[in-house]
């Protein structure tokens, strides 16, 4: 049996550079030490504006993922714990302000105890228990993105909207949900790693969370060391790469045949 394929070494030493990188910064994250900065992210600042302007004119503020945003498997689960996050820091400003808060839960039932208990703790810590009104604003329209859309949109109308926040993994049918609540006269923040979705939320949001962006919002209210090395562990990895990539670029250009020493 063939252990190593032949032109892998660069793919070796690369997978041997990001697992020490990430070993070592998580032993730092466990003594706490070497935890990076985050600079103010502007759609965190507008949630709680969007909160306060909840509030003053009386209105729900609306959290979602989507139809199917919050994925516990696979590649999705980085961009869920983000986002949860994210539902943290919302739900905990609307019950300290005292806005309503409705939650449109995703299309996978294995994530809805996550996402209630998320809110329940984030009352629980402002000493609301009790006042988030499961019955009537925790919702879950079954599978079917256009169903969701439908469902969502005819909240927005009929309760009305101040804020509209929905940050995960997207499809191109979000585009009428979120536009819904842009026609209420709502703030409307969101965020996605999906390169493909990212126009949609350019299209219909105010504030919007670009990318890893969402992962950096995520830590960002958690203050999680974890999360927050993570990712300095990805910042040096990508400043390396295209580090690589200008150097790799400058010799071609003088003549040197870059592109054969990376085929090892």
């Amino acid at each position: 049996m063939i252990v190593l394929r032949d032109n892998r070494l660069w793919d070796i030493l690369w997978l041997v550079l990001f697992f020490g990188l990430t070993t070592y910064y998580m032993s730092l994250a466990s003594k706490g030490k070497g935890i990076p900065k985050i600079r103010t992210i502007a759609a965190l600042e507008a949630i709680v504006e969007g909160v306060g302007r909840a509030v003053e004119i009386r209105k729900p503020v609306h959290f979602s993922f989507g139809s199917g945003g919050a994925g516990l498997t696979g590649e999705a689960v980085s961009e869920t714990v983000a986002g949860v996050g994210i539902l943290s820091y919302s739900a905990s400003a609307t019950a300290k302000l005292g806005a309503r808060l409705i939650m449109h839960l995703p299309n996978q039932p294995e994530s809805i105890p996550l996402l209630e208990g998320t809110i329940d703790d984030a009352y629980l810590k402002e000493g609301k228990v009790g006042e988030f009104d499961k019955a009537n604003d925790l919702r879950f329209y079954g599978t079917g993105m256009m169903v969701f859309a439908a469902a969502a949109s005819e909240a927005y109308i009929r309760d009305g909207c101040a804020l509209k926040i929905m940050v995960g993994r997207q499809n191109t049918l979000q585009y009428v949900h979120l536009e819904a609540a842009k026609l209420q006269g709502a703030i409307v923040v969101g965020g996605t790693t999906r390169w493909t979705a990212m126009y949609i939320f350019a299209l219909t949001c105010d504030y919007m969370m670009i990318g890893e962006e969402v992962f950096a919002a995520g830590a960002k209210v958690t203050e999680n060391p974890y999360m927050l090395n993570s990712l300095q562990v990805e910042e040096y990895m990508k400043y390396f790469s295209l580090a690589i990539t200008a150097l790799a670029i400058l010799l071609r250009t003088i003549g040197v045949d870059i592109v054969s020493f990376f085929r090892m």
